[in-house]
């Protein structure tokens, strides 16, 4: 789709909708599922995802599939599980977690490891993985099993599998992998390759009054923020805030212990003031944006709308710039040593280093190289549409099944692109939400296993660091509710980093008085102030292993929450640790050993974040 400013190139824009429109189909849409329909190409694409990556994905390809002759069906991998299409194509988007498949791809993995030899020789296949690389040992586990298990069943793969890198350039590898993909199809499937729809889909006029803000929420509601609240002693210079936040919930919306909130954030200020000045828009500027078919943006259409509204609730501005978005720069650079940087930054080492590496962003680097010509109807083309982000419920609906509880780092520090302040885009939008804000919000499931036992009875172990705290807090109400209501408990730990007694020790007095109360034992480690040899939490959870292994023993469930960079991969080292001295196992023992924990028993499960 194309968006036009008067006096401003055409530019393409990236669908990030379902392929399964509601409202009546323009005359360009209705051309193109005539062809669909005509061609009678099925192309089936199945996504495993928890946090909405893999699932986007696989809409974008849902989504322009019929414009090149395809029928498409989206669903989930479970959906599908017993069943593959024999006819056209089938395409797989899929993460992974901890090495297990999403909470809707369990039963398709587990109904792939049936299959014999030449089950599948009619089918034909891609799969696309998402992952993070710092979680080495299970990077891309799910979609490296399930391609193998395809292939090891007879079905034809149709194309290389992909792989998209949290921690590098999300986006761009997924851009890459798909570049290529429907000449791969048609090849394969006899086909012709299509030219993209073109023509002028959308026009942007700047008009001079009249405001309509559209409010595309999808399955986002509106809850109220009752309590807004620092949990940090801000005066020191330890001080890294962090707030507590409660919420009114939509009627209707209910939570488990352990669930997620997903919260519709805003851009900052200062970003939004930056893109204004560059394109040289006043703060109350108004456009219209004007579509021949407004299912394939994500932007409002047909409706004046402000600018500063557009650039506040529609588009991520800080995102690090895909080397994609670097070459269209280039391409747009009037500077011959503009451009000649520019270009610099497109291979992998001068991209990886000097773009991804400090967050560079599009707006960061229309800043630096002033010679780009690039108008605002292809600035917006470049920009992802806003998401929503998850964070860990920390409360209890035995406390209040009409309320929830937000423990948010705030985050705040000089940009590493050198270019101002960094703020993190939702810690900054929901750490300005004063009493009486209206947020948009939906409560996400977390991982099957990320819950209170079903028991109380049953012990927990429980560690994190800093706002990983957050689930625990939910657990320990629950059980601090279960226990006002006469019902007995079994014995809980609580490993629990941060920096200083004094300045973070978030919910102390909450946590002394369930501790008072028997709820639980909790066992700090102050990495600014060590005890005992202990800095981190991990080093307390190994001066405390005998109580560890005791409660263990006992059929403890052991949750884990926080960084997955450091924090995360040291606690799971020290549980084998503990296990190979309890056992007086050899360490590969320990290792089998609590690999079959992880993914048989569900006893040890992590929720941790780069």
């Amino acid at each position: 789709m194309r968006v036009k400013r008067r006096g401003d190139a055409p530019f393409k824009l990236r669908s990030t909708v379902t392929a399964k429109a509601t409202r009546p189909l323009s005359d360009r849409a209705a051309q193109v599922a005539h062809v669909a329909q005509a061609a009678m190409t099925p192309l089936l694409v199945l996504y495993g995802s928890n946090t909405g990556s893999a699932e986007a994905f696989a809409k974008r390809i849902a989504t322009d599939a019929p414009a090149q002759g395809y029928v498409v069906q989206l669903a989930t991998l479970d959906e599908y599980a017993g069943r593959l299409s024999t006819n056209g194509a089938t395409l797989i988007l899929t993460a992974s977690y901890e090495g297990q498949p999403p909470d809707n791809a369990n039963q398709f993995v587990e109904w792939l490891d049936t299959l014999a030899a030449g089950d599948l020789s009619r089918v034909s296949f891609g799969v696309f993985g998402c992952g993070n690389r710092q979680w080495a040992r299970t990077y891309q586990a799910i979609p490296k099993r399930i391609d193998s298990a395809l292939e090891a069943a007879g079905a034809v793969r149709l194309r290389q599998r992909g792989e998209a890198d949290a921690s590098g350039d999300f986006f761009g590898a997924f851009d890459e992998w798909y570049a290529g993909l429907w000449a791969d199809l048609a090849r394969a499937l006899g086909k012709d390759v299509r030219e993209a729809p073109s023509g002028n889909h959308l026009r942007v006029e700047v008009v001079k009054e009249g405001r309509s803000t559209i409010l595309r929420q999808g399955d986002l509601l509106l809850g109220s923020v009752i309590e807004n609240r620092e949990l940090v002693d801000m005066g020191s210079p330890l001080a890294r805030s962090k707030r507590h936040i409660e919420i009114a919930l939509p009627a209707g919306m209910s939570y488990r212990a352990g669930d997620y909130l997903a919260v519709l954030p805003r851009n900052h200020q200062d970003n939004v003031t930056r893109a204004l000045r560059r394109f040289n828009f006043a703060a109350d500027s108004r456009v219209v944006i004007q579509s021949a078919n407004s299912d394939l943006t994500s932007l409002p259409v047909d409706h004046p709308v402000g600018v500063e509204d557009l650039l506040f609730h529609y588009v991520e501005l800080t995102q690090p710039a895909t080397r994609a978005q670097v070459a269209q720069l280039a391409a747009s650079a009037r500077c011959p040593p503009e451009k000649a940087e520019l270009q610099g930054l497109i291979d992998e080492a001068g991209y990886s280093e000097r773009v991804l590496a400090p967050r560079v962003s599009v707006l960061d680097l229309l800043e630096r190289f002033a010679s780009c010509e690039l108008g605002f109807a292809a600035f917006l083309e470049l920009l992802p549409p806003v998401r929503a982000r998850r964070y860990s419920i920390s409360s209890s609906p035995l406390w209040n099944d009409a309320r929830c509880t937000l423990t948010v780092s705030v985050v705040k520090s000089p940009a590493m692109s050198g270019q101002g302040l960094y703020h993190g885009l939702a810690s900054s939008y929901l750490a300005q939400c004063e009493p009486g804000a209206r947020i948009a919000l939906a409560v996400r499931p977390s991982n099957t296993h990320f819950h209170p036992p079903t028991l109380p009875q049953t012990p927990m172990i429980m560690v994190c660091a800093a706002t990983g705290l957050a689930p625990f807090r939910g657990f320990l109400q629950e059980r601090a509710v279960q226990a006002a209501n006469g019902q007995s408990l079994g014995p809980s730990l609580l490993f629990f980093g941060c920096d200083h007694p004094e300045v973070d020790f978030l919910y102390r007095d909450e946590l002394a008085t369930w501790e008072a109360a028997g709820v639980v034992s909790v066992r700090p480690a102050f990495c600014k102030a060590p005890q005992g040899g202990v800095v981190f939490v991990q080093h307390r959870l190994w001066k405390d292993r005998a109580d560890v292994v005791e409660l263990f023993q006992q059929g403890a469930h052991v949750y884990v929450c926080g960084d997955g960079h450091r924090m995360a991969p040291a606690v799971r080292e020290t549980f084998v640790r503990i296990y190979h001295e309890a056992a007086g196992a050899t360490m590969a023992e320990a290792e089998r050993w609590f690999e079959q924990i992880e993914r048989e028993t569900g006893r040890y499960v992590a929720d941790v974040f780069s």
